[in-house]
């Protein structure tokens, strides 16, 4: 159909549309005229004009059927034909973390290493407040994967801290929030639970901390690198406090958090861990009267924090300290508190620079397999080959080849907690009413919460929980994700190719050294990644979420948009193109399916009668582009205005 048949199909719906067009007794104070408003209301898509009472849409439709409901003193704005959208509503974002009030940030730029060491002794040279003695000091936003090159006696992460302090912790907090690197500072703070300080090296992974083997890097040189993976290092150096982004200058500049969401259009969104800690953030926004979007907080309690030394939950201590938090902002207008986020495994990239390589740690369905690595001239990874786990003398053969020892074992990666206190948690939060925000990245993982679902609705419950990130899904869980009616959200800024980050990923599933290489369209990760397709093939509902400030500050939802209608959104050739969506499957991710999971529905997620006024205006025609099939260029596009509550709130005069 071309587009002048699908507008005169959608406009010739519209003039029969008149109870959705019909003006309250309250007449309109502001009406949009001549436009392109992408409702996400299945029963009347678009519409040309949009008329508003106070924060409340009141009537969408024709431009002239509106605006013969005008006023004398009604403000009446022309849209010039722009686009206008729903706000946008991420299900995926870490707020308060992604407030631009770092005192040293690396913005997710690849750094070489002695780049890296100038940077961050120029950061703590130029420091307003000195550091108390032993005080951490923190570098944002490391790009754990690009970057990082060697030079002269710069060799590891550990060298390029160690170059600006030998004396003080510093630790690098990876872009994913599960990348870190520290000093020789640090590492001597391991210690033991019984409170022996040890330090963290060779010798004690191979004593103390055996089980912490898989998280922590090692160099050619048998000593460790630098790079840890996880907080399971960092809790026995006593760092895991300086993950909750919950610094006196955070709550100083709190009003920064509006400006990592207004300028994208982002009215509301799902804070995806919130720290309790530092929920008086919020508050303040609260009480400054500057908290322009809905909140909905995923509180964040891990497990392991209650438990006993048996290993047994204090599921009751839990849930109390939770619903604490939930009745506090029962009041709220603006804010709720009735998700709980549970991590289910951890990330799916290797190291190819430690020796041997560290692999990954997400929960997988089959062993990992173990590459082989050299370097190339500027010390980025080359895959050589792969080591014969099943080989009987793969130990031996390990002492004259290219590999060690170590590689002939086998891992599946692991859950963050043991599967029965998964489904534990799962079915009690059903019953107390509390939805899930799930993060599982492999395919066991993905299972695992599934599993957790099913016993909770079994047991009489209809959850609304929400799997988050799904990087890789088992074909046989697509028609589970759709039977259970769990929502999924993807980061589709990922769902593209990415030949650096690739190699951290790929070789460790499937061999990568045929013909096709990393991007075998026959290979198991290939054919599942992100499969975001075959979930709304199935009858899923796809959420979209940013994951901010992972990667990068911006919540960038344009660019989301763009890699899950394109699969791309810099040109390069599409990663598995069969997953794709479709423009509108996409938009309704970030408008109504996103309210209907956060329960926001009767207020938000589509531009209806009775609805409130948040809507964003465009400065390109998103449905002319994708049409033109020039759907990379989504990522491009800018939001001129933002409104809340029938007021705008970013754009114009008021940005």
């Amino acid at each position: 159909m071309t587009r002048a048949a699908i507008w005169f199909v959608l406009f010739t719906g519209l003039i029969g549309l008149t109870s959705c067009e019909k003006i309250k007794s309250e007449p309109p104070d502001r009406i949009f005229i001549n436009g392109k408003i992408y409702t996400a209301n299945a029963d009347q898509p678009f519409a040309e004009a949009m008329a508003l009472s106070g924060d409340t849409v009141i009537a969408v439709g024709e431009t002239k059927s509106i605006e013969r409901k005008k006023k004398p003193d009604t403000e009446i704005i022309d849209l010039a034909g722009r686009v206008v959208l729903p706000g946008l509503i991420d299900t995926h974002i870490h707020p308060v973390a992604a407030m631009d009030v770092s005192l040293c940030d690396l913005a997710n730029e690849p750094i070489a290493l002695e780049a890296m060491t100038r940077f961050i002794a120029a950061c703590m040279a130029n420091l307003e407040d000195p550091l108390a003695e032993g005080e951490w000091f923190k570098v944002e936003l490391w790009n754990f994967i690009e970057g990082n090159s060697p030079g002269g006696e710069t060799r590891t992460i550990r060298d390029a801290l160690d170059a600006v302090s030998t004396e003080r912790p510093i630790i690098l907090l990876g872009s994913d929030g599960h990348h870190y690197g520290v000093n020789s500072a640090a590492l001597a703070l391991g210690a033991t639970e019984d409170g022996r300080k040890v330090g963290l090296s060779a010798a004690t992974l191979a004593s103390e901390f055996a089980d912490l083997k898989p998280f922590v890097g090692v160099g050619a040189d048998g000593r460790l690198n630098g790079r840890v993976n996880e907080d399971f290092p960092l809790k026995v150096m006593g760092a895991t406090s300086l993950l909750g982004a919950t610094t006196d200058r955070h709550r100083q500049y709190a009003e920064r958090m509006m400006d990592v969401t207004l300028p994208r259009g982002i009215t509301a969104f799902l804070d995806a861990a919130a720290d309790p800690a530092s929920l008086d953030i919020y508050d303040k926004l609260i009480e400054d009267e500057t908290l322009k979007a809905r909140v909905t907080l995923a509180l964040f309690f891990d497990p392991q924090e209650f438990a006993a030394n048996d290993g047994k939950v204090d599921w009751d201590k839990l849930f109390e300290t939770a619903d604490k938090l939930r009745e506090a902002y029962d009041a709220q207008a603006l804010i709720k508190a009735d998700f709980l986020k549970l991590f289910t495994d951890g990330v799916m990239e290797g190291d190819p620079l430690a020796v041997p390589p560290t692999l990954p740690n997400a929960a997988f369905s089959r062993n990992y397999l173990q590459p082989i690595f050299t370097k190339d001239d500027n010390g980025l990874p080359q895959l050589s080959g792969y080591v014969d786990v099943n080989d009987p003398d793969c130990a031996t053969k390990a002492g004259t080849e290219n590999y060690t020892p170590s590689q002939c074992e086998t891992s599946k990666g692991k859950l963050q907690h043991d599967k029965d206190i998964i489904s534990d948690f799962i079915v009690k939060a059903s019953e107390k009413d509390y939805a899930l925000l799930l993060h599982a990245i492999g395919d066991r993982a993905v299972a695992a919460a599934l599993d957790g679902i099913e016993a909770a609705q079994e047991g009489g419950h209809d959850p609304r929980h929400i799997l988050t990130h799904l990087q890789v899904v088992n074909p046989s869980d697509i028609s589970r994700i759709a039977r259970t009616k769990s929502y999924s959200s993807f980061t589709f800024a990922w769902a593209i190719r990415d030949p650096e980050y690739d190699m951290t990923v790929i070789p460790f599933i499937d061999r990568a050294d045929g013909a096709e290489a990393l991007y075998d369209p026959d290979s198991y990760y290939y054919k599942n990644v992100y499969p975001a397709a075959d979930i709304a093939r199935a009858g899923g509902i796809i959420l979209s979420g940013s994951d901010a400030p992972v990667d990068t500050r911006d919540p960038r939802p344009f660019v989301n948009i763009a890699g899950a209608v394109a699969r791309s959104w810099d040109e390069t050739e599409p990663l598995n193109i069969d997953q794709a969506i479709s423009l509108d499957t996409a938009l309704r991710s970030y408008t109504i399916n996103a309210a209907r999971a956060l329960g926001l529905s009767r207020e938000v997620g589509s531009l209806e009668a009775d609805k409130k006024a948040d809507f964003i205006i465009l400065d390109r025609d998103i449905f002319d582009i994708t049409e033109a099939g020039q759907t990379v260029q989504l990522a491009e596009t800018q939001v001129l205005e933002t409104w809340f509550n029938g007021e705008q709130v970013y754009g114009g005069s008021g940005d």
